[in-house]
This record gives C-alpha cells, sequence and structure tokens, in this order.
C-alpha cells in the first residue's frame, strides 16, 4: 500500500479530473460507497470460488461480532445500494461513475498493490444494446487521455442455460487433465471449472489454451451482432475465448482491454454483463452491465506511451513568484491568484522564496511552463512579467491582459 506524494498526485488529480469531465458529459452521475462491507454481499456476488474471495479479500470480525470486509471491487457495493436504498423505484434506468480505492491481499508483483484505484461505470436496468456503449465509453475515454496503443478482447460467456451445458463439458475435459493441473486449479475444478481460466501458472498454460470453448459454446447472435456494431463504430477487437474475468457474476458478453509496455500485467480495464446479481443481492431482475480500470496501470501506461506525459500536466499550472516581500507586492499576487483559481486554473507558489533565480529553480523543479512575476514595479505600474520557461521568453503585459494572455498560451500547448 503505497503513499502518493506530490510531484506523483498531480498525475492522479489529473486522470480523476479528466474522469469526471468524461463521464459526466456522457450522463453519468458520481457514487460514492463506504470502504468497508458485511464479508456475505462480496461472497454471495462474486463467488466463494474466485480468487478474491478464496484468498485476497481484507477480511476480519468487528467489535460487534460481524464479519467484515474492505471492498475488493465496487460493482457489488453499488448493487447493494441502488437495492438497498431503492434508487430503481426513482428512476427506469441508472447511469454512475465511482473513483476510489480498493483491497485486495494479492501477492506484491509489478502493477499490483494491496490498496489499488479504480475509476469505473455501472449502467443499470439497460439491455444489450447498453454493451456497445459499455465498450465504446471505455475505448474512447483512455484515447481521451492518451493512450493509443491499446487492444481491445471480447468473449461470450452466454447465458445461464447455455453456461450450465459448457460447465459440464469442461469438467469433463479438466477432469482428465487433472493431473496437469496446480493445485489451486484441482480446487476450482471442483467449485467452479470457469475459475480455471484465471491460473497465471506456467504449467497450466497448456492445458487451459488446448480447452476447446469452440466446440462446447459457439458465440451467440447477440454476441455477433456487437461484433458488427463495433466494425461500425472503428473499435478494432480480438476474439479471446479464454477470457472469462475473475468475477462470478458476469454472464453474456465480457471485456478487457490491455496495453503495450506493461509487461505481464498488461490489463488496464475490463468489464462485462451481469443481469443476475441484483437478484441474488435480494432485488428484481435487472439487467446491467459496466467496467473499471485500474488508475495505477492507466498512470504507468501513460508514462510508457508519453514519457513527457507528467510534463504536460505541469505545463497547465502557472507557477506565481513574488519578487518582493511586501504588503503591495503580497495583495497584488493576492489579486492575481483570486482571478486565475476562479477561472478553475492552477497556480503553483513556493512561501518565503522571492529571490527570481530560486524561483526558476523550483519552477524547473515541476517541469511548470508558464510563470508570473510580481515585483514592486510590477505592482506599482499594474503589470505582470509573464515568462513562457520553454521558449525562453518574457514580456511584461498590462494585469488586466494577463488571464486572456494565459489562456491564449495554454491553447498553444
Amino acid at each position: 500500500m503505497d503513499d502518493i506524494l506530490p510531484g506523483e498526485i498531480e498525475k492522479w488529480q489529473w486522470v480523476e479530473e479528466k474522469a469526471r469531465i468524461f463521464f459526466e458529459a456522457a450522463g453519468f452521475k458520481e457514487i460514492r460507497t463506504p470502504l468497508l462491507e458485511p464479508t456475505e454481499l462480496f461472497t454471495r456476488s462474486i463467488g466463494e470460488s474466485t480468487d478474491i474471495v478464496h484468498k485476497e479479500m481484507y477480511t476480519f470480525e468487528d467489535r460487534g461480532k460481524r464479519s467484515m470486509t474492505l471492498r475488493p471491487e465496487m460493482t457489488a457495493s453499488v448493487a447493494r445500494c441502488v437495492v438497498e436504498k431503492g434508487l430503481l423505484t426513482q428512476a427506469k434506468s441508472l447511469r454512475f461513475y465511482y473513483i476510489g480505492p480498493m483491497f485486495r491481499a494479492e501477492r506484491p508483483q509489478a502493477g499490483r498493490k494491496r490498496q489499488f484505484h479504480q475509476i469505473g461505470v455501472e449502467i443499470i436496468n439497460e439491455g444489450a444494446a447498453a454493451d456497445l456503449e459499455s465498450i465504446a465509453l471505455l475505448y474512447k475515454f483512455l484515447q481521451y487521455v492518451g493512450l493509443s496503443d491499446i487492444q481491445l478482447n471480447l468473449n461470450d460467456l452466454g447465458e445461464e442455460e447455455g453456461r450450465v451445458k459448457v460447465r459440464k463439458a469442461l469438467t469433463e475435459y479438466f477432469s482428465k487433465e487433472r493431473s496437469r493441473l496446480c493445485k489451486d486449479c484441482q480446487w476450482r475444478l471442483e467449485k467452479n471449472v470457469l475459475r480455471v481460466f484465471d491460473c497465471k501458472i506456467k504449467e497450466c498454460q497448456p492445458v487451459i489454451e488446448s480447452a476447446p470453448w469452440e466446440n462446447f459454446f459457439p458465440l451467440s447472435e447477440s454476441f455477433k451482432s456487437l461484433e458488427e456494431k463495433l466494425k461500425t463504430e472503428g473499435i478494432p477487437y480480438r476474439i479471446n475465448r479464454r477470457l472469462v474475468r475473475g468475477l462470478d457474476y458476469y454472464n453474456g458478453v465480457v471485456f478487457e482491454i490491455t496495453a503495450e509496455g506493461l509487461g505481464a500485467q498488461n490489463a488496464v480495464a475490463g468489464g462485462g454483463r451481469y443481469d443476475r446479481l441484483y437478484q441474488d443481492l435480494g432485488g428484481k431482475q435487472t439487467p446491467a452491465t459496466g467496467f473499471s480500470l485500474g488508475v495505477e496501470r492507466l498512470i504507468a501506461a501513460l508514462e510508457k506511451s508519453n514519457p513527457d506525459f507528467a510534463k504536460l500536466i505541469f505545463q497547465r499550472y502557472c507557477y506565481i513568484a513574488p519578487i518582493a516581500n511586501s504588503p503591495e507586492v503580497e495583495r497584488y499576487v493576492t489579486d492575481i491568484v483570486s482571478e486565475l483559481i476562479k477561472r478553475g486554473y492552477r497556480c503553483m507558489k513556493t512561501p518565503g522564496v522571492y529571490g527570481l533565480d530560486a524561483h526558476l529553480k523550483k519552477a524547473n523543479q515541476f517541469g511548470v511552463r508558464y510563470m508570473a512575476i510580481i515585483g514592486s514595479d510590477e505592482a506599482a505600474k499594474g503589470t505582470v512579467a509573464f515568462k513562457d520557461l520553454n521558449a525562453r521568453k518574457q514580456e511584461n503585459i498590462l494585469k488586466k491582459d494577463f488571464l486572456f494572455k494565459f489562456e491564449e498560451a495554454l491553447r498553444s500547448c
């Protein structure tokens, strides 16, 4: 579980801000649920045979002798909230997005944290048409934040009738290969054979890759219809019949997006349809779909694809550099900062520093591009020395024109 410090946190703030702008423009509202939920919520929804429930959840008994769990994912929490608060009695369908920490006691490895963070979307009480929207929304969001080298993977898990036949056929196949499976896979075989596909153990992969899924369950007509719609939308994809996702509540289409440069743990986001979860939690049968993306993985992918990713974020800050210590300059600086933040711009200051060289050093450390230099002369004349550190250009402009000049400069970067 990591601390996120200044210099790094700005990347997180940028990603979160982009998510809020993008998803709210698409008609989604933010939802926040508690970090702690009754353990039963996750065992009922995620599935006792999943790795998450079987060996990754942070579960403990509280002072009231209740079994409680730090949330390992958010969909179950959102479903619990919708059912508990009767939200579907107030609206025909619901569209939520969320941003927040999740917790899994995973083995420490690249891209895996025990406290990790997700941004996700839930489209609730909408049918198959929402599958395309959910996939397109995720794909376009990743492009919106600047991630271009991505791969969309799809699979069709089928509806419950077909899944019973698939499970039976897969159980027969893997039972014949039982001696070649690891102990965890042998346990999964007894509990839920689909979970065998989650295995990352090298020795199990030949058996998994050879499973004749296509013979057991050919792609459905609804899935083929989704394929055609993706082609129309211009969204490239690859069918991966081994993709099952790590949660038992999925049915129908599931999907995952991977990014280049992240090594073996290259999945940035994933999701799928889940039509039985609300009923399993005591509500009515409710069709739903959604996805989540890992913030840590997304930032890592952005940095791999663009080494200047962090610099581009800081270039949109304005560094305020007072070079005189006087009440007049302080009031003048306060006025300029107030105008900037009223317009939603981010400012950076270094309290107690009044030497220009020191300010330049600080600004360069953060990679800030634009600087407003204010001394006694500027305060007296009603001007600002506006400096572009990248172009190494500086010009004196009137205070009343400063905002316009700054906004003009941002449009060019």
